[in-house]
């Protein structure tokens, strides 16, 4: 049977190993959002580019 100090001493590891896992996962959502972010930016290029493309369009072909 363990002494009351080694339970104690588990206890305290098994929260901090907890702790890291929720920490881990913090990190792994912080750098989806990350790439999130590029995503959504590399799509407004994209949107500006195409909007430039069909006004150049339009006025090869005489339109305003």
């Amino acid at each position: 049977m363990s002494d009351w100090f080694t339970l104690a001493t588990d206890m305290q590891r098994e929260i901090l190993r907890a702790q890291k896992a929720q920490m881990d996962a913090a990190q792994t959502m912080l750098d989806a959002g990350k790439e999130v972010a590029k995503l959504q930016e590399a799509g407004a290029k994209a949107a500006e580019a195409n909007l430039s493309y069909w006004k150049q369009w339009a006025k090869l072909w005489g339109m305003k």
